[in-house]
């Protein structure tokens, strides 16, 4: 069946729904502490994903990941970053990235924390992220701000509760955007096949009127002869 591709199944999961739609295999996450602590839950959501993700990383530190990333071949498809708990970043570190992302996906997480870094960080993603088309920003800040139910006291680092909705919200985010896309995909190939459907329907009737107009022709020469 023609929308077979785009079937839904929906999982339900602790603290959230999960849509599996059609995704890239291959993922790589790369984060800091609040990322590796909730990747025993985002692990099963995806098709042999990869994570690099460490205590107190810097967003500085990232440039040199994915670089390594690059020239050992792990970045084959789509790259996710959480990073910017731990501190601010530059322009460069992000543009560093994104060139040599080389066109591919990548999704940034924005940082809900008590830090005073914390709105100079997500502003500046939201900038950034609006440069690039090929990047896309995961608002984790409006969705956990304020939920402490979710988080250690530090309202920084999610608890085991906060771990599976951290890791359903990932999930829901990245494959949403993908479903998207493959709807969109199919409406244009399905506008494409009633343009060309039209565009034949026209021709047939063109070609139907041009050969009415010829026996009409062949008429009139008919009963000019007879007379």
């Amino acid at each position: 069946m023609k929308k077979i591709l785009f079937m839904l199944v929906v999982l339900i999961f602790g603290s959230g729904i999960i849509i599996a739609g059609e995704v890239p295999e291959d993922i790589v996450f790369v984060g800091d502490s609040i990322m590796d602590s909730s990747k025993q839950y985002i692990a099963p959501n995806f098709k042999n994903p990869y994570f690099d993700t460490k205590i107190s990383r810097q967003f500085s530190t990232l440039p040199g990941i994915v670089t390594k990333l690059v020239e050992n071949g792990k970045l084959k498809t789509i790259l996710v970053v959480h990073l910017g708990t731990n501190g601010k970043f530059t322009d460069n570190d992000f543009d560093y990235v994104m060139k040599m992302a080389n066109g591919k996906d990548v999704f940034f997480m924005n940082t809900a924390h008590k830090d005073p870094w914390e709105q100079e960080v997500n502003k500046k993603l939201k900038e950034k992220v609006a440069q690039y088309p090929n990047a896309y920003l995961i608002d984790w800040y409006s969705y956990a701000k304020g939920k402490n139910q979710y988080f250690y006291k530090d309202r920084t680092h999610p608890n085991d509760k906060g771990q599976r909705y951290y890791a359903d919200f990932l999930t829901n985010e990245i494959k949403k955007h993908y479903l998207e896309e493959n709807k969109a995909e199919e409406n244009k190939n399905i506008k494409n096949d009633d343009t060309l459907k039209n565009n034949s329907s026209n021709s047939q009737n063109n070609d139907e009127n041009s050969k009415k107009i010829i026996d009409l022709k062949n008429l009139k020469k008919d009963t000019e002869q007879n007379y």
